[in-house]
């Protein structure tokens, strides 16, 4: 049994729904899954019925999270017993990181070492790349975690890659084009595209893509950090919208599919930071913690595209 096992199962419980447990603690719904399904196993009993639109509590259930509170409660008592700095004397750390990270499991690492480092305060700011930019720029943001192509890198700016990934098109299966192996240029010009307003990079992007085609650019609507509504428009066929593959992973369902572009577009997912500001002391551990936990996401999350779905 792990600790954050016990913490997975105390937030299902309160929250009766894995997805808005998993998005909760910035991790996926497959791995709070995972790790409940494990627990299960070891303990050899059933915590949660699960149904289509809830989960509730089995009588054991009920007897862990009765026990797991307790748990919780020592653990905070003891982690304040030995970290006696005052909020004043703790280290500032402040992340922006792209839309949708919490779904491929970058945002659980962050919210990972603040909970593991008493010593440091810091947020998590969810953001496109030009304002995690202006960000960095003003000192209101000490990195970001982007996605972008390796030519639109700023020289201003220190890049560590952490995953490198081919940018996929999301589709209604039902649409015709989603039988095709490929997404050709004249396949562009006939979806509507939903993305992000045209202050934003993905806005530049996904218009890019498109140009370099020839494809006309149709847009249906220029808002693409509500995930739970471009999910809900492409179930309805109303557009198309572009993912990486750890991205895609997550959106991906009966009604929706990825597809590959015919002429392929590599994103890479960076930590960035101003050149002038060399990470030191926690910074530099905060940095470390991010590559190693990148790293292990990444051999847990060995994706593959295979008959129109992506595999782990």
């Amino acid at each position: 049994m792990e600790i954050r096992q016990i913490y997975y199962v105390l937030e299902v419980a309160k929250c009766k729904n894995f997805t808005k447990a998993a998005q909760s603690l910035y991790i996926t719904q497959s791995n709070i899954s995972q790790q409940i399904s494990s627990l299960e196993a070891e303990l050899k009993t059933t915590l949660f019925v699960r149904t289509h639109h809830n989960v509730t509590l089995t009588k054991d259930g009920e007897r862990f999270c009765k026990c797991a509170k307790g748990v919780v409660d020592a653990i905070d008592i003891l982690m304040k017993e030995f970290n006696e700095s005052t909020e004043a004397e703790k280290a500032i750390i402040n992340v922006g990181a792209f839309p949708f990270s919490w779904t491929v499991g970058v945002s659980s690492i962050l919210k990972n070492f603040y909970k593991t480092n008493t010593n440091v305060l810091g947020s998590i700011r969810i953001t496109d790349n030009y304002a995690a930019y202006e960000g960095l720029k003003s000192g209101d943001l000490d990195f970001a975690l982007v996605k972008l192509r390796p030519e639109d890198r700023l020289k201003q700016l220190e890049y560590i890659p952490l995953i490198e990934e081919e940018l996929l098109v999301i589709i209604n299966r039902n649409n015709p084009i989603a039988s095709h192996k490929a997404i050709t240029a004249e396949d562009l010009t006939a979806l509507p595209v939903l993305v992000g307003e045209r202050t934003t990079n993905l806005w530049t992007d996904f218009q890019k893509i498109y140009k370099d085609r020839n494809a006309d650019f149709h847009v249906v609507l220029e808002n693409s950090f509500d995930r739970d509504l471009i999910v809900e428009m492409i179930s309805n066929d109303d557009g198309i919208t572009f993912a990486t593959e750890s991205t895609a992973a997550g959106i991906i369902c009966d009604e929706i599919t990825a597809l590959p572009l015919e002429k392929p577009v590599a994103y890479h997912t960076y930590l960035a930071y101003p050149r002038t500001k060399e990470p030191e002391g926690i910074y530099k551990a905060f940095v470390e913690y991010v590559i190693s936990g990148i790293q292990d996401l990444k051999e847990t999350r060995n994706l593959k595209i295979e008959n129109n779905k992506i595999l782990y």
